[in-house]
């Protein structure tokens, strides 16, 4: 059941309707609501959806629209319903890997030397990264990937190679 919907006075078909609806959203769109306050006049839900199989994600309009949906037919007459919606964002940050490392170094055209310029790490530790001789950490992702995210943002590699 909707987490915090106790808040709110329900009839027997009001607690029905929103169980279905909890359980198709939630079934379907991973999609999950949360009732954070009701005083009588204002009803104020929190609304997310999770990661999902088929890639599909509701913008924060959206996942205002459909909370709105399911609240709107179970509260009295004349509440107003307030959305915090939160949409997904995938964490691109989790599955960042060394073949995501050498590709972003292929299309920025860095070499592994250039790396080691740009964060001073000595040769034979990006070595022993790269080559897969020690498992990437979280610091080593985030290292990786946030560097890769300000090179391209600059857009100017060029001044990132080490010559010879």
């Amino acid at each position: 059941m909707i987490k915090g919907v106790e808040k709110i006075p329900l009839t027997g078909e009001g607690r029905k309707l929103l169980e279905v609806s909890e359980a198709n959203y939630k079934r379907h769109a991973r999609i999950r609501f949360h009732v954070v306050s009701y005083d009588g006049r204002e009803l104020i839900v929190k609304t997310w959806q999770m990661e999902n199989p088929s890639g599909k994600y509701l913008s924060a309009t959206e996942l205002v629209e459909r909370a709105k949906g399911v609240f709107k037919d179970v509260v009295p007459a004349g509440t107003t319903i307030h959305v915090r919606p939160v949409p997904f964002k995938k964490d691109e940050l989790r599955n960042f890997t060394i073949s995501d490392v050498e590709r972003e170094m292929t299309e920025l055209g860095l070499k592994p030397k250039d790396l080691v310029k740009l964060l001073d790490i000595d040769k034979s530790s990006m070595s022993i990264i790269l080559n897969e001789g020690r498992i990437m950490t979280k610091p080593h992702r985030a290292m990786f990937y946030y560097l890769f995210k300000t090179l391209k943002r600059h857009g100017k590699v060029e001044k990132y190679h080490v010559d010879g």
